[in-house]
């Protein structure tokens, strides 16, 4: 499947939470940049939790943009936000159950039970996918980058 279409399907889901907030989301995955054999709603669910995130972490007026890449392990698709950080050193925190760093709750997107990327990775794994947080790029604070096999 198109990644790219995958991800713009998750964004329809989020779209209204991010526009109250006034955050920009941008959609730069090539149209070519395919994954694995997977269902479409799996997918979909794994991009709409990351978006979830990201917009609960980008901060009103914050930026939001999704990569893509064709690197020596596979299909690989990075997510980045502006907004609050989460260091790299510190990421395999948030695979764990019941972590979150939702504190307030948004009456769209939720609270946060800290079960939304462990599930996410179970997800990818099971398709031979990596799940992990990455250094952003310059004028983000947090990136998660997904990397699907060959």
């Amino acid at each position: 499947m198109a990644l790219r279409d995958r991800f713009d399907a998750a964004l329809r889901l989020v779209q209204g939470a991010a526009d109250r907030q006034e955050i920009r989301i941008i959609n730069d995955i090539s149209p070519e940049l395919t994954s694995p054999p997977m269902f479409p709603a799996e997918l979909t669910t794994v991009f709409s939790n990351l978006l979830t995130n990201a917009v609960k972490a980008a901060g009103s007026g914050g930026t939001i943009r999704a990569l893509g890449a064709i690197t020596k392990e596979g299909p690989t698709i990075t997510i980045e936000n502006t907004g609050q950080r989460v260091r790299v050193a510190e990421g395999e925190r948030w695979f764990k159950p019941f972590e979150s760093t939702t504190t307030v709750v948004d009456p769209i997107l939720g609270q946060g039970m800290g079960l939304g990327l462990p599930i996410t990775r179970n997800m990818l794994e099971q398709y031979g996918a990596e799940i992990r947080f990455a250094e952003p790029n310059t004028g983000f604070s947090t990136a998660i980058r997904i990397t699907f096999p060959r």
